[in-house]
């Protein structure tokens, strides 16, 4: 796939909203609105991006100010998330509640489309990198779609419910296995 043609595309209208009213004078905001507003103000102007360098600079923008978003959010469940009793081993803690487990069980598309961004990020954060075809452009821009457009309410404060189990790293599982002399 030429440059050109991997830069090709519009993407979908966003019209999910970062703020919101609430009861009385409240008023909702929306995790990572900066990010958001980054992200979106980019993803607007991509289709009217005069070349290549410009549509290609927008798609990074977009790429970092979605997986900033990202990140913000998980860290906000990740945060909200009880523990009783508390994980006393903070290997433990990421296996069982960190970031990447929460994306993978809460928001499992999310982590696909993660990953376009995270290699055009990669891609242009080296500059002995040439050339863009091997890239997926557009799943960038579905990743910032997906994240703002179809998880707008996780955004707003409600996320779907998900159990997490218990799981240990492999250091207490090599322990537990120690002291029970299983070799």
């Amino acid at each position: 796939m030429s440059t050109e043609d991997n830069l090709n595309f519009n993407p979908k209208p966003i019209s999910a909203v970062g703020m919101r009213m609430g009861e009385g004078t409240d008023i909702h905001i929306a995790i990572g609105i900066v990010q958001r507003t980054t992200a979106l103000r980019a993803y607007n102007s991509f289709r009217n991006g005069c070349d290549w360098m410009e549509k290609l600079s927008t798609a990074y923008v977009v790429a970092l100010a979605t997986r900033s978003a990202d990140t913000l959010l998980m860290q906000h469940i990740q945060n909200s998330i009880v523990v009783d009793p508390p994980i006393g081993c903070a290997k433990c803690k990421e296996a069982t509640i960190g970031t990447h487990v929460i994306r993978k069980r809460v928001f499992p598309n999310l982590g696909i489309f993660r990953t376009h961004a995270n290699k055009l990020i990669h891609h242009l954060d080296k500059p002995e990198n040439r050339g863009i075809a091997e890239l997926n452009i557009q799943g960038v821009f579905d990743y910032c779609y997906h994240l703002f457009q179809d998880n707008a309410e996780a955004l707003l404060g409600t996320t779907p419910l998900a159990i997490f189990e218990f799981t240990k790293c492999k250091d207490c599982r090599r322990d537990e296995s120690n002291r029970s002399g299983v070799v």
